[in-house]
């Protein structure tokens, strides 16, 4: 029975993943025993999540395997081709979108982990379960199984009634009362409108400056700076041919390529986060602070690409720390 055994080193692709701070590192073992392949990795320093998880993608032989990663447990796969020629491993944190962490390969395997996030992907659209509707609470009887009731409204506890005791009093229909209480409703009632009116000149700007903005109205958010250049960046994305040389390094996003640079959005669950321009070489003093350098590729440190971004809500250039 044929045996066969690879190693690859990982190498760290996003920052923020790490339990110390610090970078990622480890590797990963490939054994292959007949037609069973056993995935074993050695990954040190990686934080623990609460909310999603963490995925380990392997590729040998033009197959795609996913597992999910339970620290250096032993992961296995049946009727796996030959790793004779290498493979490749992408760790990715996922929770809605897959997020690559760190990527490895060794022998002939493509340095190209795109096809490996493309792959993870498909496979956890598929699997995304359908949202079941919470039923209303305090409904009788049990609820659904692995349904959570709606959030209970608390009710205050029933306070004695008071004056209890004279509930049982007699009734005098021949009581006359002391007051008119319904010449003080009227009055009520006045004074209510007057104020309701004074109220509604003050929101309609009644002496006050018309131009001046309410700090509570810039709602943060609202895709300000994006609405304003929606209609020109439409057009050039219409206008120039796309180009997807950046996409492995900055995943979730588009890009057109025009006479002078790459222009771009980057998304954020499906929503525009940054705006981006990218430059080969190196730009002019005044925009090189606003601008980092962006690999092409983990074993490619030296080809690149100077990219600008953009908050989409406010237009503000947003500083990058290199990494």
């Amino acid at each position: 029975m044929a045996y066969e055994k690879r190693l690859c080193i990982l190498k760290q692709m996003k920052r923020g993943f790490s339990a110390d701070g610090g970078p990622i590192t480890g590797a990963v073992y490939a054994e292959r025993l007949g037609t069973e392949l056993t995935v074993t990795p050695r990954i040190a320093g990686l934080s623990p999540v609460a909310d999603g998880r963490y995925v380990l993608v392997a590729q040998a032989g033009g197959m795609f395997y996913c597992f999910e990663l339970r620290g250096n447990e032993a992961l296995k796969a049946e009727e796996a081709p030959s790793i004779a020629d290498g493979f490749s491993v992408l760790l990715c944190f996922l929770r809605g979108e897959a997020e690559p962490v760190a990527f490895g390969r060794c022998g002939n395997a493509p340095d190209d982990y795109l096809p490996l996030l493309k792959a993870l992907s498909g496979r956890a659209a598929r699997k995304r379960p359908v949202p079941v509707p919470m039923p209303p609470n305090q409904i009788p009887g049990a609820p659904s199984p692995q349904v959570p009731l709606a959030p209970a409204i608390p009710v205050p506890e029933e306070e004695e009634a008071p004056f209890r005791d004279m509930a049982a009093a007699k009734y005098n229909d021949e009581a006359i009362a002391s007051t008119d209480y319904y010449r003080e409703c009227a009055s009520h009632a006045d004074e209510g409108a007057d104020a309701e009116s004074e109220e509604q000149k003050e929101r309609q700007g009644g002496g006050a400056d018309e131009t001046a903005v309410h700090p509570f109205r810039l709602v943060r958010g609202g895709l300000t700076y994006y609405n304003k250049i929606a209609a020109k960046l439409k057009e050039a994305f219409e206008k120039y041919p796309r180009d997807d040389t950046l996409l492995p390094s900055i995943p979730h996003s588009e890009w057109v390529k025009t006479e002078q640079a790459l222009l771009g959005v980057v998304y954020a669950e499906g929503v525009p986060r940054y705006l981006c321009v990218a430059l080969k070489e190196e730009p002019p003093a005044e925009a090189k602070e606003a601008s980092c350098f962006v690999p092409l590729s983990p074993y490619r440190e030296n080809e690149g690409y100077f990219v600008v971004f953009q908050d989409a809500d406010t237009g503000d250039y947003v500083k990058v720390e290199q990494g």
